[in-house]
């Protein structure tokens, strides 16, 4: 495999990123700037086919040159147990800030101010059907990615599952637990992708619901699968 600087890794990240939330959260924006979510069943369903299919993307033309992570919470997950350079986190996260911000301003010269701030920009909030709990969005998000980090740490990391499906197997992950976590918190799993819309709609109350349950739930399926299923395994 061809070996990449950090900074052609660091570009991959932004761009990675970028796709991410430029199709992802601008979905969002699309469904309701045209449907208003009269449909909401609809609705969710095309933003989950949507960032799955931006996963699957970024998975097969980057995951080669930067791991694709994408992510700050797997960032931080795989640096928890080795399989990261702890120096090169820093680097990482920013640019994966980047990319989603890069996104959400596209968003603004696409969408203009007025459309995209109806949904924040697609902005990751607690939901209704949990009364704007930020705490039990909290857990929401633990939980999901914990179930996120679980699919890449056995998909991507472990190096057992069959060749070629990284791609399909975490963005279909993501896609099915935007179907069922969406209306709870959003269904962020990323402080990036919340991050890039938190920058142009203004809304932060939140913003730490999105930073801590992530990385919290990241971190302990990296550990989970690493220590029992990887360096525990019995060959």
């Amino acid at each position: 495999m061809a070996q990449y600087s950090l900074g052609q890794r660091f570009i991959a990240e932004v761009i990675g990123t970028y796709l991410l939330v430029f199709l992802g959260a601008g979905s969002v924006i699309t469904f309701a700037s045209t449907l208003g979510f009269e449909s909401p069943s609809a609705s969710l369903v095309g933003i989950g086919f949507a960032f799955a299919i931006a996963v699957a993307m970024a998975i097969y033309t980057l995951g080669h040159i930067s791991g694709c992570h994408i992510n700050p919470a797997v960032t931080i997950g795989l640096a928890v147990i080795k399989r990261f350079p702890t120096k090169e986190v820093v680097p990482y996260v920013v640019a994966q800030l980047i990319g989603a911000v890069l996104a959400s301003g596209t968003h603004l010269a696409i969408y203009g101010y007025e459309t995209a701030q109806r949904v924040h920009f697609g902005l990751t909030e607690p939901g209704t059907i949990i009364a704007g709990n930020p705490g039990i969005a909290t857990i929401n998000e633990i939980v999901m990615t914990f179930i996120l980090m679980w699919a890449v740490m056995g998909i991507a990391v472990s190096g057992r599952a069959p060749p070629g499906w990284a791609g399909w197997g975490i963005g279909l992950t993501v896609g099915a637990l935007i179907w069922w976590g969406g209306p709870i918190s959003g269904s962020s799993m990323n402080p990036a992708r919340t991050f890039g819309p938190a920058v142009f709609s203004g809304v932060w109350a939140t913003n730490w619901v999105y930073w801590v349950g992530p990385i919290v739930g990241a971190i302990i399926a990296a550990l989970i699968y690493e220590y029992l299923f990887i360096r525990g395994a019995k060959d």
